[in-house]
């Protein structure tokens, strides 16, 4: 046991650090990550505000150009005769203003009034808006100097509006405007999957240099976002936007307390830095995009984990080479005391044991059958095993296979047959013999088990001697129990004869009374000559008549016969003329009958349905007699093999005490005169004559649902 546990622990050892080995690496490729994910940020945040810093001189640069050109016009002779309202110098100063806009690759230029109007201009179309002069005019009237502008149109290009004021004395006269397309801002040499992103003092982009990320698409993304933070904060449900463009951007603190700026376009990562002009009120904003900053660090990372998974396997490996070497020496110890302890089961075990060859010579046997079979305590038998059975019966099976193994070979097994061995002094012995086929050491041999069955024996004799008194103890109460079953019967006969004369006594007895004394008053109208009164008793005798003839003729169906043969019967058919025989005493009554059109024929006989359904619907009239609103339902529902048919009523009911009897002869609720109480006793008995099944149960309108079973005919 001590083996087996070191095992079980070195195997849960071994587990254990692989669990731990696997937690290790996860540990620290989580940390390895993170660290180079926050160092390459940092790098690459520095990277990113340098570049931004580069651009931003560049743009300056760019548009240092332009800040002279709007001052080239405003002293100029015909400038300050137009805005003075002489305009005959209009056409030429437009052809002038033509003639600046190419020299300048300039996108136009524009000479307002104070209040905003074009007075000269060499611009086709009408992109510079009102709402865009305006501006410029208010900025330049309320700062005495001037001013620039950027607008960008959706579909168009950004366009940045140099101006300056035009004074007549020291008045403001007019203004110069100048019309530059920003777009060349982009053409900045910048990696591929950077963006440049331009803001006006709006916050609205003017410029970008992605063509997938415009600035149209960016001022819808940003639009759409908006949208929807206000709609949660309002907490209402959010509406779907036009569009699934959306722009967040958030600031994340890495661990040096690095404040990085993220953005995020339909889900794409970027990491980005943005710089305020204040001159100019611009935001400029350089994105460098996420992706490669993860794949280095999880590249970095797995570097780190494969490094650390195989120092960790190494030491696994050798752990377990050691392991294997202290196994293997458990194993050999393991493998020698199992085989002490096989040795000392099989001289110990209560079983005889014996090892036979192919040839069906003894090989080995165990202590025990050499006890069986009172053999020397030597080691080497030189007898055949079937010697060791008596050989008094040839056609033993026992004998007749252990002289035959190398003939029978495969089929050599026997399991647990009795049979007679033979001791060394010669006496026998009922035994238990078993074989089968046993592989030792690359050979075959038969192993067979011999149990000695001599104390079962005696005990199956005892047994059976006392099975055979049993037997004839049981036989005498048997017969003790038919007499005293027969003598019940002829009790319970006896009781129902008892029953059955009280009854007819009952019934009897008061129309008997009744014909006596009307036949002697007839004998006196008779002398008298009142042949008026003799017919109006005599039809009086002829109802109390008529009446015994009904309680005898209940008597005769009560001791029907069960009929020889059933055939198919028509349960609609039955049902409709039984209703039609009652219709009388139903006409007060609210019959109801759910039936379905496709109701399959019973097994019965025609007289005996009418019967049964003509006593369940008379035993409803009678019981519904003082009800207020009588209701009588027939259901009939077929089944996979029979029909069943509900009669309910919501009558008088029953008592559980009367619904136990209900079903048994001369019982009955009625007052004397009547009725014997054999309606239901013989609706009971025409049941079961023709195989069907009936049971009553109460129902929740107050009255009884009687429930026949019949069997369908196919």
């Amino acid at each position: 046991m001590q083996n087996h546990h070191r095992i079980h622990q070195d195997s849960k050892r071994t587990w254990a650090m692989l669990l731990l080995a696997g937690v290790l690496v996860l540990f620290f490729y989580g940390i390895s990550r993170e660290a180079a994910y926050q160092g390459l940020s940092v790098q690459t945040h520095a990277e990113v505000q340098n570049k931004l810093l580069n651009y931003i001189g560049d743009v300056r640069r760019a548009l240092r150009r332009f800040y002279h050109l709007p001052y080239l016009l405003t002293n100029h002779p015909d400038t300050l005769a137009i805005v003075k309202g002489e305009r005959h110098e209009t056409a030429a100063f437009q052809v002038k203003l033509t003639q600046l806009d190419k020299a300048a690759n300039t996108e136009g230029w524009t000479l307002l009034s104070t209040s905003g109007d074009v007075l000269a201009s060499s611009l086709i179309d009408e992109r510079f808006s009102r709402p865009d002069r305006l501006a410029i005019v208010e900025q330049v009237l309320r700062q005495g100097e001037g001013v620039s502008l950027v607008n960008k149109t959706k579909g168009y290009g950004p366009l940045y509006y140099l101006s300056a004021p035009v004074f007549d004395d020291l008045n403001i006269a007019g203004i110069v405007v100048v019309q530059i397309d920003l777009s060349f801002l982009t053409e900045q040499p910048i990696a591929s999957d950077d963006l440049i992103l331009l803001q006006n003092r709006q916050q609205r982009f003017f410029l970008s240099s992605s063509s997938q990320y415009s600035a149209d698409w960016l001022n819808a993304a940003q639009l759409n976002a908006a949208r929807l933070n206000a709609t949660r904060l309002n907490g209402s449900q959010a509406p779907t936007p036009d569009n699934k463009q959306t722009v967040e951007r958030q600031t994340r603190y890495l661990y040096d307390s690095t404040a990085i700026s993220q953005w995020r376009f339909n889900a794409t990562p970027f990491l980005g830095h943005t710089v305020k002009l204040d001159d100019l009120k611009w935001s400029v904003s350089y994105l460098t995009p996420y992706k490669p900053i993860k794949d280095t660090a999880n590249l970095f990372a797995w570097g780190v984990a494969a490094v650390l998974l195989v120092v960790i396997l190494l030491l696994i490996i050798g752990q377990q080479r050691q392991q294997k070497h202290r196994h293997q020496q458990r194993i050999q110890s393991l493998l020698q005391e199992s085989q002490r302890r096989l040795k000392q089961m099989i001289d110990k075990t209560q079983v005889g044991l014996l090892l036979i060859d192919e040839q069906g010579s003894l090989y080995d046997l165990n202590p025990m059958a050499k006890r069986l079979f009172g053999l020397p305590e030597n080691d080497h038998y030189r007898i055949f095993a079937w010697e060791l059975f008596d050989t008094g019966n040839p056609h033993s099976t026992t004998l007749t296979l252990l002289k035959n193994l190398d003939k029978h070979n495969e089929l050599a097994e026997l399991n647990a047959v009795e049979t007679i061995a033979r001791r060394s002094d010669g006496s026998v012995f009922p035994a238990l013999f078993s074989l089968t086929r046993f592989p030792w050491h690359d050979e075959q041999y038969y192993l067979a088990t011999l149990i000695d069955i001599s104390k079962r024996k005696k005990a199956e004799q005892s047994l059976q001697q006392m099975n055979q008194a049993l037997t004839e103890r049981v036989e005498e109460r048997t017969q003790a129990l038919q007499q005293a079953q027969a003598q019940l019967i002829e009790t319970s006969k006896m009781a129902a004869l008892g029953r059955m004369s009280s009854a007819i006594t009952h019934e009897l007895n008061q129309p008997l009374t009744g014909l006596r004394t009307l036949l002697t008053t007839n004998t006196l109208l008779a002398e008298r000559g009142e042949t008026e009164k003799v017919k109006a008793n005599n039809q009086l005798v002829q109802k109390l008549i008529d009446r015994m003839t009904n309680m005898t003729s209940q008597l005769k169906t009560f001791a029907y016969n069960k009929p020889h043969h059933l055939h198919a019967v028509s349960l609609p058919d039955a049902l409709n003329e039984t209703l039609r025989v009652y219709q009388a005493q139903l006409a007060d009554i609210d019959v109801r009958v759910r039936m379905p059109h496709d109701t399959p024929m019973i097994l019965g006989e025609g007289q005996r349905l009418l019967q049964i359904l003509g006593n369940l619907v008379s035993n409803a009239c009678d019981a519904m007699a003082n009800t207020a609103a009588p209701t009588l339902v027939f259901v009939v529902t077929p089944t996979k093999k029979a029909v069943e048919l509900t009669v309910s009523d919501n009558g008088c009911g029953a008592s559980e005490e009367a619904l136990e009897t209900m079903f048994e002869p001369f019982v009955t609720s009625k007052k004397i005169g009547e009725g014997l109480g054999l309606g239901l006793a013989i609706t009971a008995n025409n049941v079961r004559d023709i195989n069907g099944k009936i049971r009553v149960a109460p129902n929740s309108q107050g009255g009884l649902t009687f429930t026949l079973t019949f069997q369908s005919v196919s």
